[in-house]
């Protein structure tokens, strides 16, 4: 019912690059930083275990030779660590014998060979993780991150609220459809599973605990008019360029 996707803007996608090659670093990490994506990077084994830990990427992209050991061993660390072991890994190498073992030893979750185009990489990157956001439940739009294994609502990387199933399920439905509006029966029988009676009170009470859970400023964001229903709208990105 849901569509989700990766979110490159108000949200970007954080890029963990590991790798020991200075130039090598520098020049995908500009690649990937023009391209909208939020990249930090590491050079070793521990930086990259500690880098992770600290920011929880949206994806890595990892080196399989590195100073202090392989990449190898770094994902069996994410993999055994309850907080990033669904983290996506894509191994790196320069070295083709390294794919099947990069998938069925490491448990990475692509593989892609050193000199491969960047624009080939990222097209990989990004079909991946929309399948893996939907399959894990997450949406992403304008600077929300919704979480349906956990219930959380995030603005851009800040947890804001951990909703009950019902409100989760009517904000998700709100922020997917955004910017239409949703009428109260569409919401009751979507959200409440009431397909025979329209409980409008109900979808109203559960509408104001959803808007007071959110806080104030996430709350506002709900709006309802008459005759047309609820919608999620999204606030415009600030431009740059704006003056004052």
């Amino acid at each position: 019912m849901y569509n989700f996707s990766i979110g490159l803007g108000m949200f970007p996608t954080t890029l963990l690059i590991v790798d020991d090659n200075p130039v090598w670093l520098r020049a995908i990490s500009a690649y990937f930083s023009f391209s909208g994506f939020s990249v930090r990077t590491a050079a070793s084994c521990a930086a990259a275990l500690k880098s992770a830990a600290e920011l929880r990427p949206d994806c890595l992209l990892l080196d399989f030779h590195l100073t202090d050991g392989d990449g190898g061993s770094v994902c069996d660390k994410l993999r055994s660590d309850m907080s990033l072991k669904r983290t996506p890994i894509i191994m790196i190498s320069a070295d083709p014998l390294q794919e099947l073992p990069a998938y069925t030893e490491y448990k990475a979750d692509g593989f892609i060979l050193k000199g491969t185009p960047f624009v080939k990489m990222q097209a990989m990157m990004e079909c991946m993780l929309r399948r893996i956001n939907w399959e894990r439940g997450i949406l992403l739009k304008g600077d929300l991150r919704l979480e349906q294994e956990s219930l959380q609502v995030f603005r851009g990387r800040v947890p804001v609220a951990v909703l009950s199933d019902e409100q989760f399920d009517l904000l998700f439905l709100l922020v997917d459809r955004s910017p239409k509006f949703l009428s109260e029966e569409n919401i009751s029988a979507y959200v409440m599973d009431s397909k025979t009676e329209i409980k409008s009170e109900a979808v109203r009470a559960l509408l104001h605990r959803l808007r007071q859970r959110l806080g104030t400023q996430l709350g506002r964001r709900i709006k309802n008019k008459r005759r047309l229903g609820w919608i999620y709208v999204q606030p415009r990105a600030k431009s740059s360029s704006s003056t004052k």
